[in-house]
C-alpha cells in the first residue's frame, strides 16, 4: 500500500493488532498516523489495510456515550434514539405524499434533510448519511448545495454508487 494513497478519514486496519481507525496523516517520519480509541499510533504503511466502506462505520451510540464518559456526566439517557441517515425516498420518509407533484415534495425532502443536518450538528454527530438517491440528480444537486451552507461540513463523499452522501462534520 502507498501511504500516499490514503485519504483523510479513510478507515484502515492494523494488521499485527487488528485495531481499526481512522487515517489522520503522515508524520515526518513518513509512517502513517491512525487515530484508535482517541488516541494516535503511528503506523508504516505495510502494517495498513484499507477497509471497504461497511466494514468499518463508527457506532454513534458508542460515540455519544464517549462524549458523555469525557464530559464526567453520569448518566444521561436520551428520550429519543438519534440516527446517523436519513433516507429521503418518499415512499419512506412521508408515503402520503407519493402522489404530490414534484415541487412539492422536493421542498419537503429539503426541508427534511436541512432540519436533519442541523439535528446532527446539535447532537456532535462525527457524520451522518444522506440517501437521496439516483434519479435525475435534481435531489442531490439541492442537497449538495445546502450542505454548503453549513460551516459544520467538513467533508463530503459519494456512496452507494452515487445514491447517498457521507457528510463529515
Amino acid at each position: 500500500m502507498n501511504i500516499k494513497d490514503l485519504w483523510i478519514g479513510e478507515s484502515v486496519r492494523i494488521k499485527t493488532s487488528g485495531k481499526t481507525g481512522r487515517f489522520e496523516g503522515i508524520n515526518h517520519q513518513g509512517k502513517a498516523r491512525i487515530s484508535v480509541d482517541q488516541k494516535i499510533l503511528l503506523v508504516a504503511a505495510e502494517n495498513l489495510e484499507v477497509l471497504p466502506e461497511k466494514e468499518y462505520f463508527p457506532d454513534i451510540n458508542d460515540y455519544l456515550k464517549e462524549q458523555v464518559r469525557q464530559e464526567k456526566i453520569e448518566s444521561v439517557k436520551p428520550k429519543i434514539k438519534l440516527n446517523h441517515t436519513l433516507d429521503l425516498h418518499i415512499e419512506k420518509l412521508a408515503p402520503a405524499m407519493q402522489h404530490e407533484g414534484n415541487g412539492r415534495i422536493l421542498d419537503f425532502q429539503l426541508e427534511k434533510s436541512e432540519a436533519f443536518i442541523r439535528q446532527a450538528i446539535d447532537h456532535k454527530f462525527p457524520h451522518i448519511t444522506i440517501i437521496h438517491g439516483k434519479g435525475q440528480g435534481i435531489l442531490k444537486q439541492a442537497i449538495e448545495h445546502q450542505l454548503t451552507l453549513f460551516h459544520q461540513v467538513k467533508i463530503t463523499f459519494s456512496k452507494n454508487g452515487g445514491g447517498a452522501i457521507e457528510v463529515w462534520l
